[in-house]
């Protein structure tokens, strides 16, 4: 049987040395070597400036493997010197917004920093996007940004704009790293290496950002390679709870009889899963996740919007917990976030970033200690008293109510967006990268129960339509023997359709597009219906196609109008080629009530 319950198919100037970098960098032949000043030694080729060699060695050091570069000339020092060290894997992504995509979706997989590094101008901006979404899941990324000399900003040079800081507070640390000309600007510049990038993979993990003037020449090389001498290593610790702070936890969790559990996006992880499974044994305690959690288990409550789409208005307050316990990121549902805001429960929070983010409006104790510390301790304080309700047990009922409701209901629903993601979640191969785009998509997806072998991946730091390919192109790229499946909406393609701009496509990446003909999600969210510019502007109707996209990009096309279709693409689109190109199937449902099927779906389960 399927997974749904059916048959399965399958320039600076210098101090009092009076140093300058002209007299430290030049061609090979004239490179001095000054004893108290560096350690050099013989290589391969590299760039001849002493702070891009710097550079690269800092980013050795915090375990930088994988770098993504975008074509340009002010960064070419950058580009030369991780090019010709084969201590790095290089991928060239033109776009630059979708290069730093890319390395967002390889960071999630490697969950170690990974290097971007762009030319002047207008090219950082078009990192910004992704730089956003790295702060807000906590993925770690180093941005390396070329810059002109300070002193031509604001003079009318081409490529030149205000490039320091240029990512204001969305980055964990940020640092101007002014050219080299005396040993104190070297100390200087070297120290700043070592508290920027090892920022990017601390406790609180994010991505950093570089900014590098450059002064011509750029394309300079050298084969003596110059090394930190002082390297400033960040020692790791690890935070836990002091006496009086475990007996304030204690007071609060034992003054509630009725608690729930809520789990936002999170990658995989094993000790937080444990903890987890060990505290919904507690007949009191509600576990609530959502599929990019990354953390199942019969019971907890999967599929949330099901649930509360069965409560009645009346009994809401039976629901109500007494205390929350939020863990992980972003959470998707809107009605669970209204619903606990709401209950007026005090909030406790633990997690290593944003301790004073009050999602549910009611934030009483926060920590910066992991999640799996956090529960934890939770467990110990059950292990002492027990369970006093069974308000735990009463949401896993009201989830198994809704679950059958669903089950009852799917088999008459015509083809629409929502049957096409019943049908896809049922053949995707076990064991897959699932990754889901934004609006739509993922709120279709989270109505199914998850799947146990998948690991779920959706861009929810900004949630954002931009990006989605990109982000799992990269995922891809590193995980290549594993299955990568992007389920996205149309709009979300077309909009990051240069994903597929480069030569260094993911054979193993499936792409999925739900082809509506526009931005359904304005016709089932409430407002944009009431308004004169629901087709023209919010839904943004169209008749584009993928189908020539994909034969600008060497990208296998399918296209799919119905079920049946659907079915006998399986085997083919599925089919892995070691040396081939990704698959794109496109599915057609333009001609479909898609928001009113859904709207009907919701009412039938509710009956």
């Amino acid at each position: 049987m399927g997974r749904n319950g059916k048959q399965s198919t399958n320039t600076h100037p210098g101090d009092e040395s009076g140093l300058s970098s002209k007299n430290l960098i030049k061609l090979p032949c004239e490179i001095v070597a000054f004893s108290s000043f560096s350690t050099t030694f013989m290589s391969m080729k590299t760039s001849a400036k002493l702070e891009v060699q710097l550079v690269v060695d800092a980013c050795k050091r915090v375990g930088v493997t994988k770098v993504v570069l975008s074509p340009g000339s002010r960064n070419a020092p950058l580009t030369i010197a991780f090019d010709e060290d084969d201590h790095f894997e290089v991928f060239v992504i033109p776009d630059e917004r979708a290069a730093a995509f890319y390395a967002l979706g390889m960071a999630q997989q490697l969950e170690q920093p990974v290097v971007i590094a762009c030319t002047s101008g207008s090219a950082p901006l078009n990192y910004y996007p992704a730089v956003v979404e790295a702060f807000y899941q906590g993925v770690p990324m180093i941005v390396l940004t070329a810059d002109r000399p300070s002193e031509w900003v604001d003079q009318g040079d081409g490529q030149t704009i205000r490039q320091q800081n240029v990512y204001g507070e969305h980055v964990l640390k940020s640092a101007q790293m002014d050219p080299i000309f005396t040993e104190n600007h070297r100390w200087h510049f070297e120290r700043k290496l070592a508290e920027v990038l090892q920022a990017a993979n601390a406790a609180v993990k994010g991505p950093v950002h570089l900014n590098l003037p450059f002064s011509e020449p750029l394309y300079e090389t050298t084969s003596e390679q110059h090394t930190l001498k002082n390297w400033i290593h960040q020692a790791e610790t690890r935070p836990q709870f002091a006496p009086q702070e475990i007996n304030r936890l204690s007071i609060l969790w034992h003054h509630s009889v009725k608690r729930l559990v809520i789990v936002g996006q999170m990658a995989p992880d094993i000790l937080t899963q444990r903890a987890l499974e060990q505290l919904a044994k507690d007949g009191s305690t509600a576990i609530l996740v959502e599929h990019t959690a990354n953390a199942q288990h019969p019971y907890f409550v999967e599929c949330i919007d099901r649930a509360l789409n069965l409560m009645d208005e009346s009994e809401l307050s039976h629901y109500y917990p007494e205390l929350i316990v939020a863990i992980g990121g972003a959470v998707v549902s809107k009605k669970i976030k209204r619903f606990l805001r709401d209950s007026k429960a005090p909030v406790i929070k633990f997690g290593d970033a944003f301790p004073f983010m009050d999602t549910f409006q009611n934030l009483v104790f926060s920590a910066q200690v992991p999640a799996h510390y956090g529960l934890e301790c939770l467990n110990q304080l059950v292990e002492k008293q027990p369970a006093v309700s069974s308000f735990g047990f009463k949401w896993k009922k009201l989830d198994y109510q809704a679950e059958l409701k669903h089950q009852e209901i799917l088999p008459q629903i015509p083809f629409s967006d929502l049957k096409v993601m019943e049908t896809l979640l049922d053949v995707i191969p076990d064991d897959s990268h699932v990754h889901i785009s934004n609006s739509s998509m993922i709120r279709y997806a989270l109505l199914f129960n998850p799947v146990k072998t998948f690991t779920y991946w959706c861009n929810r730091g900004t949630s954002g339509i931009d990006g989605s390919s990109s982000t799992a192109c990269g995922a891809a790229l590193i995980k290549q023997k594993q299955c990568h499946v992007l389920i996205t909406g149309d709009l979300s393609f077309f909009y990051d359709s240069n994903a597929f701009w480069n030569s260094q496509l993911p054979s193993n990446l499936r792409v999925v597009v739900v082809n509506n003909g526009g931005g359904d999600i304005f016709n089932i969210i409430p407002g944009p219906s009431t308004t004169n510019q629901l087709d023209k502007v919010f839904v943004a109707k169209h008749d584009f196609k993928a189908k020539s996209i994909c034969e600008a990009y060497g990208v296998e096309h399918f296209e799919a109008k119905t079920i049946d279709e659907m079915e006998d693409l399986w085997s083919s689109f599925f089919e892995f080629s070691e040396n081939g190109s990704p698959k794109l199937l496109e599915i057609h449902t333009q001609n479909q009530n898609n928001s009113v099927v859904l709207k009907d779906y919701f009412i039938k389960c509710k009956g």
